[in-house]
């Protein structure tokens, strides 16, 4: 009698089982991790929380944009991209992108070491760079050094190259000696040949301030900057426009926008520019001889956040900042894009010199090595991985 109860106590329990799960799933039921990220409501939050950080850090305008599948699959301007003219940015608001330039410059010079015309391991003296001081063109110090910012060293190692990252982006754009000597082509010429005119990017651009680099485009340079966001710089408790001239190399001075950026970090995705095997290389951080991993690969940042690997470069500069984002594991791109300095400072610690060392202070705090430094990468991290 008591088996015959349990028997139909089970009986009636697996038929409740069955009915609740046939019933439909109400509306207050859990969403899944993708809809939490990108349903309207989530958006609308990641988006307020990028126009209070605007206004914390006083930046007149912000384009913004996250690249997933393949597509742009969200963008929003913030602010304004010239404030007298009130005029609104958009995805094809175009900025100088200074650093980001780096991931251009890496692509460029790692197709001449794909091509067995470079070697990283060659000494900086064959291609004519001198870096100057106690360095100059010290055989110790390789290309592979300059692309990873440990030629440097410190005054603890005797400046001996590969040990410490010193990020020098000055060092960074000899880079362009290199790729000249070994192709025959100027880092401007392949930039134009290799990736922007291949991936049809209307608004990526040699800064404007370069007249023989941007004459490569065929671009009129009056219509072209019509697209530039203006310029400003805080100071004195409010915005004030500002100019400056912009170099241009592999180091900094391309100038685009969050549409052609999207179009960029798509190609890069499809493994184009490169051999699988080399983009392995570009996407893995530098490992000193002592066994060091550092924060830096070859023209990016690469770290681990919580187990997900992500790879970013700054840029910032007078009057203009960036901040490309991309995470791989979940088919994610971040780019952001403003028209000061402000939005990449956090990344920067500007330092001033001690008397008798001047600016190689070694006592000064290196380039911010996470990408948590940023409140606007905080932002994207928080949203997306959390």
């Amino acid at each position: 009698m008591v088996h015959r109860a349990n028997f139909s106590f089970l009986i009636i329990a697996l038929f409740l089982f069955a009915c609740r799960a046939s019933r439909p799933v109400p509306n207050n039921a859990p969403v899944t991790s993708r809809d939490a990220v990108w349903n309207a409501a989530a958006m609308t939050r990641l988006e307020k929380k990028l126009e209070y950080l605007r206004e914390k850090y006083h930046i007149p305008g912000i384009s913004a944009g996250v690249v997933n599948e393949q597509k742009l699959v969200w963008k929003k301007g913030f602010g304004y991209a010239d404030l007298e003219k009130q005029t609104a940015p958009d995805e094809n608001t175009v900025y100088q992108v200074a650093s980001v330039t780096k991931t251009f410059g890496s692509i460029i010079l790692m197709q001449q070491v794909q091509a067995g015309k470079v070697s990283l391991d060659d000494p900086i003296g064959k291609y004519g760079i001198n870096l100057g001081a106690r360095w100059g063109s010290d055989p110790r110090i390789k290309v592979r050094h300059l692309l990873t910012h440990t030629a440097m060293g410190s005054m603890f190692n005797s400046y001996k190259p590969g040990y410490v990252f010193r990020y020098n982006g000055s060092w960074y754009n000899e880079l362009g000696k290199v790729i000249a000597q070994s192709s025959g082509h100027t880092f401007g010429e392949l930039l134009m040949e290799q990736i922007i005119r291949p991936l049809s990017l209307k608004s990526t651009a040699p800064s404007t301030d370069d007249s023989v680099c941007f004459a490569l485009t065929g671009y009129d340079k009056g219509t072209f900057m019509q697209r530039v966001a203006k310029p400003y710089d805080w100071k004195n408790k409010q915005l004030q426009p500002i100019t400056f001239s912009y170099g241009f190399g592999p180091a900094a001075g391309i100038m685009s926008n969050v549409a052609d950026l999207a179009v960029y970090s798509t190609a890069i995705d499809q493994k184009m520019f490169l051999a699988d095997s080399t983009w392995e290389k570009v996407f893995t951080p530098y490992v000193t001889p002592k066994g060091k991993t550092i924060q830096y690969a070859l023209g990016w940042y690469v770290k681990y956040y919580k187990g997900v690997k992500v790879m970013w470069h700054t840029g910032w500069w007078t009057g203009y900042s960036a901040l490309f984002v991309k995470i791989p594991e979940r088919d994610l791109t971040f780019i952001i894009l403003a028209n000061s300095q402000d939005l990449s400072r956090p990344f920067y610690h500007l330092v001033k010199p001690l008397p008798g060392i001047g600016m190689f202070n070694p006592f000064r705090r290196n380039l911010n090595k996470t990408l948590r430094a940023s409140a606007f990468g905080e932002a994207f991290l928080d949203h997306f991985l959390e």
